[in-house]
């Protein structure tokens, strides 16, 4: 009996070795992956975006419901109400005439001809009074000038001002007015009002020498329905800026708030998992705890075989109910060492199990064929 149970022994302290091995170290990566995913900087920004495009729906599915005008208008009330909100989008002009500059200023189409004669798509930036003025545009201006309080939030059908980037003073002059459309409302008028200086930045990975800047805009009177609910939908996709962990918080509950009360999928920004654990999360440490844990399920196992190696029946229902109280204990304990990982430990601890109880049933067995053999 006794080389029954030593064979016993090897085989399972190499499977469940391997087994450990495996575990501990996917477990270890998936929290580095998602901490990399989740991890907040201070201050930072938030951009909007939504649960709609994915694979059973998709956004314009959301845009042809008949209420779905009456919830964007609702969500950008709210919006409109928070301070840390920032109606800041990049959009496409649609240039109409023949376009004489550099094709790198064009955004896909350039110069195509069309029934009405050309199409040049150009990337145009629009923002709103705040990060005009939080980004200093007005001290970048080289020629012209920069909006006015009165030149935001005005409807498409009114004269639309435009600060140009340093490359496009060789394409259009000061006070010049161009027609184009804009989010599918067509010959909207638009006036170079001020020109940047050369190398310009919005941020370190945006150049602002080929784009156009402009205020952000109002519905018409008299408007398409399907051009207003892609004009609210664009009002709705801006970012938050935020300096503090309460200010993101603050993010956070009202994109809880505005799901609940409006039904808009919004994501809603999770908070960072912070190195608050007893422990700091380490494969070495992990790797201690489990040999541990691992040495308590065997001296128990060892037991149970050397006092039960006659009664297979019994032994396979107790060793499988070891294996699970362990893996519990196992779990329990991960738990309250690491409270920020549950989700990643209750994955990795779901599979312990199946593992753990597979092989405690395939090691009963097989001692339970060499008893009946004897």
């Amino acid at each position: 009996m006794r080389k029954y149970v030593v064979r016993f022994m090897v085989f399972y302290i190499l499977s469940i070795g391997c087994l450990l091995g495996i575990i501990i170290y996917s477990y270890q990566n998936k929290i580095d992956r998602h901490n990399e995913q989740v991890e907040i900087e201070y201050p930072g920004v938030w951009k909007l975006s939504d649960e709609y495009d994915n694979r059973n729906s998709s956004y314009m599915e959301f845009l042809h419901q008949k209420n779905s005008l009456s919830i964007l208008k609702n969500v950008y009330k709210e919006l409109e109400k928070a301070e840390l909100y920032r109606e800041y989008s990049r959009q496409i002009l649609s240039y109409h005439e023949y376009f004489r500059g550099n094709e790198k200023l064009a955004s896909g189409s350039y110069n195509d001809k069309t029934e009405d004669g050309y199409l040049t798509n150009l990337t145009v930036l629009q923002m709103p009074e705040k990060m005009i003025s939080e980004k200093k545009i007005e001290q970048h201006i080289e020629k012209g000038r920069c909006f006015t309080l009165k030149e935001y939030q005005r409807p498409l059908n009114q004269e639309i001002p435009l600060i140009a980037g340093y490359d496009y003073q060789k394409v259009f002059h000061l006070n010049q007015k161009i027609k184009a459309g804009y989010l599918g409302t067509e010959n909207c008028t638009f006036k170079i009002v001020g020109f940047l200086h050369k190398n310009t930045r919005l941020s370190s990975e945006l150049n602002l020498d080929e784009t156009l800047i402009m205020p952000t805009v109002s519905k018409m009177k008299t408007m398409k329905q399907e051009n207003e609910k892609i004009l609210m939908s664009v009002k709705c996709s801006g970012y938050f800026c935020y300096k503090n962990e309460k200010e993101y918080r603050q993010i956070s509950n009202l994109l809880k708030r505005i799901r609940r009360e409006t039904g808009y999928r919004y994501v809603i920004p999770q908070m960072k998992w912070k190195s608050n654990n007893l422990l700091p999360m380490t494969t070495e440490k992990a790797l201690i705890f489990m040999s541990l844990n691992l040495l308590l399920e065997f001296i128990v196992v060892y037991k149970v075989l050397a006092v039960n190696t006659r009664k297979v029946k019994t032994l396979v229902y107790k060793t499988v109910a070891l294996c699970t109280s362990g893996s519990i204990f196992a779990n329990v304990f991960l738990r309250f060492l690491f409270p920020k990982h549950i989700k990643i430990i209750q994955i990795y601890s779901s599979d312990f199990v199946s593992y753990m109880i597979i092989v405690f049933l395939l090691c009963a067995g097989m001692i339970g064929l060499k008893e009946k053999r004897t």
